[in-house]
Formats: structure tokens, sequence, C-alpha cells
């Protein structure tokens, strides 16, 4: 009884969310800290499976990942605000400081990204890495691959996002046999982060970038929909998991609603 009603009184309160904001954090160590001390937070994880209404099932799936949604949402927005200053920066003809171009080189090392000696274009290039993703999209996949917080993985590893990985020392638990292993998080904050880190580096999801980043020229909201396009290598089903992903965003907006997340897209 206890767990549903921490459930209720967490889907009761989505209302009452205020809009994501911008955090003010403008140096990367300091966001990597406060995040890491939300990671190392226990959690308990909800009992999904126990709640037999889908449609509450659904509410409280949301409700659960909403603020590792948020947190990490709000870091990727405070890099990419930091990375707007310095842009601004070379515009006035002002040249980086050590530490300025310290703290650019990590950026671009965590998104995968090389630097030149041109680093106006190296900012306009990773500018199209360092973004956000709508949360329709994020938690349409996250309840696809893991049934809506229902799958063993999701709930012994906080693997929501379907992450495997091959070498036997990263961390993870076996899953179906020696070879495939998939991921241990230590909390669904992290496994947020490594979603949004996976699909705003990773040279399979290029497509997903590009669309984003034209949704952004034209000063458009972002399509969740349009956007699930560039997941064709997400998985081994391809165009038909495309079309399962857009098929759970159309089929589910009341429940991306109900979330109170409606990120303002701005040219920045």
């Amino acid at each position: 009884m206890k767990l549903f009603a921490r459930l209720f009184l967490v889907c009761g309160a989505l209302s009452a969310l205020l809009p994501l904001t911008v955090n003010s954090a403008d140096n990367l160590e300091s966001v990597k800290s406060t995040s890491s001390l939300m990671a190392d937070r226990e959690q308990d994880v909800p009992d999904f499976d126990s709640i037999k209404d889908a449609e509450q099932r659904k509410r409280a799936f949301v409700a659960y990942l909403l603020p590792s949604y948020q947190q990490v949402t709000s870091d990727i927005l405070s890099q990419r605000k930091q990375l707007g200053k310095l842009q601004q920066q070379l515009q006035d003809g002002i040249l980086l400081s050590d530490g300025q171009l310290t703290w650019l080189q990590g950026v671009a090392n965590q998104y995968r990204q090389e630097l030149t000696d041109n680093h106006s274009d190296d900012i306009d290039r990773l500018l199209v890495r360092v973004d956000i993703l709508p949360p329709e999209l994020v938690f349409s996949q996250a309840a696809t691959e893991s049934g809506w917080g229902t799958s063993r993985l999701a709930r012994k590893s906080n693997n929501y996002f379907g992450h495997f990985c091959q070498s036997a020392s990263c961390g993870i638990t076996p899953y179906r046999s020696n070879v495939v292993r998939a991921k241990k998080f230590s909390s669904p904050e992290m496994a947020v982060r490594a979603y949004m880190q996976n699909l705003n580096s990773h040279p399979a999801y290029s497509k997903v970038r590009e669309l984003r980043a034209d949704m952004r020229a034209n000063e458009q909201p972002m399509d969740a929909v349009v956007l699930a396009k560039g997941l064709r290598r997400y998985s081994t089903q391809g165009d038909g998991y495309v079309k399962r992903i857009q098929g759970m965003i159309r089929s589910n907006k009341q429940y991306w609603r109900s979330s109170g997340m409606n990120p303002a897209i701005h040219r920045r």
C-alpha cells in the first residue's frame, strides 16, 4: 500500500511541475559534481508490474523517470549555454583563455569530437551534439525497451534503454549469454545520462542530430516523431523499430503531456 500511495503522490505532483529551466552552472566540473551526488542517492524502484491498471502504470513510470530526465536535460542545456557564451566571445574578437580551452576540450572529448585550430567552427559542430531530446522521445524509448519498467533489466539494473556491453569489466550484469551483457546503472538518472550521451555522440545516430539541428536552425519545436527517423540503427528491427517508436509517441500523448514537460526551443 505504501508503494501505491507514493506513486499516486508522485503522479499527482506532475501537473504542478514548472517548465524546464537552464541550470546556472557554467563549469562542467560543477555540473558533473552535482549530478554525481544525485545519482548516488538510493532510490526505491517501484514495482510497476504490480500496478495492474495500464493507465496508472504508465503515469507512474513517467513520474518516476521525470526527475532524471529533468536533471540530465538541465546539465546539457548548461553546457550548451556555456558554448554559446564562448562563441559570442570569439565573435567579439576575444581569444579563449587556457581555462576555457581546457573546458572546451573536455566537452569535445565527452561528445567524441576532435578540436581544430578554428574554435568557432568547433563550437558550431559541438552545438549539433550538445543538445536535449524531447521527453516524448525519451520516455517512448524507455517504455519500449523496458516494458514500462517491468523488465528484469529495469528492475534489477536500472537499465531502461537496452544498453549492452561486451566487456566483462564495464559494470554489467549477464544477459542471455556470456558474450552479450547488459549494463547495470546505479540509478535511473545514470541510465538516462548514458542514453542521452549515446544519441548525442555515437556515429549511428548522426541523423537524429542532423534533424534536431535543422529544427533549431528553423526555430521549430522539436518533433519527436520526426527525430525517431534517426533511430534505425538502435535496433536490428531497423525501420520497424522506427515505426514502433513513432507509434508509441502518438498513442501515448496523454502521458507525455501529463509530465508537464514541454521544453521551449530557443535558438541559442
